[in-house]
């Protein structure tokens, strides 16, 4: 599932892209921790986000009448008990597109749902209406409370960011302000799979250390965002 590419691009493209990759790929110390990406998986990382930021533009051609997008494919009860995969509509008979449940749980925070119902034979026997996870009016009240992605010390603005569910969508989480906070690629990464815990405090997001970075897990918070939203 992997896709390789090389190629070459004009001075003035080149110049904007490296300062793209430039500006991105710096590295980005989480509270405690070091990045410990190598300057490839940095590179990697930043080219993901400029991929996803042009996605999430709202500007891209439609194809088939949809935007540009990534479709998963997964069991409910895969989804929910966070054992076996999910599919991505580039699979091949060829190849593994594909997608660790844990993934796709991350992913189906802030994404379009659209739930089918298939017979024994895998055949679409009915299918729903496609619901987004996060309302855009919701949106909207998260970026204006947040101001860009809420962990600790990150600077990444709301463009750059999804909406996370403190408790998950997939665990039947409230799509609601008192459940979400807005988290980078990086960070919202990060909160799936390591032991940072989030809890809300009077509506606004307090993210808790695991003890190995601090023994008193102190409550943090991201007050950088928050000050340009309400100054």
């Amino acid at each position: 599932g992997w896709v390789h590419f090389k190629g070459r691009l004009d001075p003035e493209a080149g110049a904007l892209l490296t300062g793209m990759l430039s500006t991105l790929s710096t590295p980005r110390a989480t509270e405690g921790e070091p990045d410990v990406r190598t300057s490839a998986e940095r590179h990697g990382d930043a080219m993901a986000d400029i991929v996803k930021l042009a996605a999430d533009s709202g500007t891209l051609p439609e194809d088939g009448g949809e935007k540009p997008h990534l479709t998963v494919t997964i069991d409910w009860d895969t989804l929910r008990e966070q054992t076996g995969r999910a599919t991505l509509h580039t699979a091949t008979p060829e190849g593994d597109s594909t997608l660790t449940a844990s993934q796709a749980r991350r992913i189906a925070c802030d994404a379009k749902i659209l739930p089918v119902v298939l017979g024994s034979r895998s055949e679409p026997l009915d299918v729903g209406r496609s619901t987004r996870t996060i309302p855009t009016a919701i949106r909207k009240a998260l970026v204006l409370r947040d101001g860009g992605c809420a962990f600790p010390t990150c600077d990444r603005p709301p463009q750059w960011t999804d909406a996370h569910h403190v408790v998950l969508w997939a665990d039947g989480g409230p799509t609601s302000m008192e459940n979400l906070v807005l988290l980078c690629r990086q960070h919202h990464t990060l909160i799936h799979h390591s032991q940072w815990r989030i809890d809300m405090d009077d509506g606004i997001p307090v993210f808790i250390p695991p003890a190995y970075i601090d023994r008193d897990q102190t409550p943090r918070t991201n007050p950088l965002h928050r000050h340009r939203a309400v100054g």
